[in-house]
Parts: structure tokens; C-alpha cells; sequence
């Protein structure tokens, strides 16, 4: 079972498209930035997922500061589309915090869960 966190605006809108997307294969917490990188960090949780306006600043500027930069990835910014084949390659890079603009949490959150479940079940 996957260990997912979800922080930033909108994070119970995170929250649900985490738990439609991943069904009984995940569980998933809503908190703060700050705590959900530490539950990382603290091996109490496996992945990370923020969202803010921009995709790429408040989503994973906490997340950086406590995985590192070379742990996290912007999937999906303000005015842009999520792409599936490029998450699976953030996935399988192993990056484990992942960011995105609040108008791509429906569509980026599927595509960010399926890439973490085919990677644990291979």
C-alpha cells in the first residue's frame, strides 16, 4: 500500500482525486506543507503531491527544502497539460514529491498515482 500526502490549496480536492485514483492500493493524509515533507522525510509517508496557483512555487517550495531539489518535480504548471510518459520518467527517476497547478489536480493526480502504482507493482 502507497503512503500518499497531499498539501497546498485545494489539498482535500487532492485528497479525493488520490483516493479515486489509487482505491484500497493507497492511503492518503491531508496536511500541511511542512508536515507532509516531514512525514517523508520520516519514511511515515512515500510520496508527496502539493498544489498551488503556479504548479511550480508554493506546491513543492517546502518539499524542496526538506527532500531536496533532486526529489521533486513540477508535473503540471499553470497553463500547461500534464503528459503522462513524462511523469512515468519523473517516477521512474525517483523523484517522490510531485507539484501541480490547481486547475491540473483532476487530471494530473490520476496520472501521478497510476505512474507510482505500475512502478510498486512491477
Amino acid at each position: 500500500m502507497l503512503r500518499i500526502v497531499v498539501a497546498g490549496l485545494k489539498k482535500d480536492q487532492t485528497e479525493r482525486a488520490v483516493k479515486q485514483a489509487g482505491g484500497d492500493k493507497v492511503t492518503v493524509t491531508a496536511t500541511s506543507d511542512f508536515d507532509a515533507a516531514k512525514k517523508v522525510k520520516a519514511g511515515q509517508a512515500d510520496y508527496y503531491l502539493g498544489a498551488c496557483n503556479s504548479g511550480g512555487g508554493a506546491a513543492l517550495s517546502i518539499a524542496i527544502g526538506i527532500l531536496g531539489y533532486s526529489n521533486c518535480s513540477t508535473v503540471a504548471k499553470n497553463g500547461g497539460k500534464p503528459d503522462a510518459q513524462t511523469i512515468d520518467k519523473l517516477v521512474q527517476d525517483g523523484k517522490i514529491a510531485f507539484g501541480m497547478s490547481v486547475e491540473n489536480i483532476e487530471t494530473a493526480t490520476p496520472m501521478i498515482i497510476q505512474s507510482l502504482l505500475k512502478k510498486h507493482t512491477l
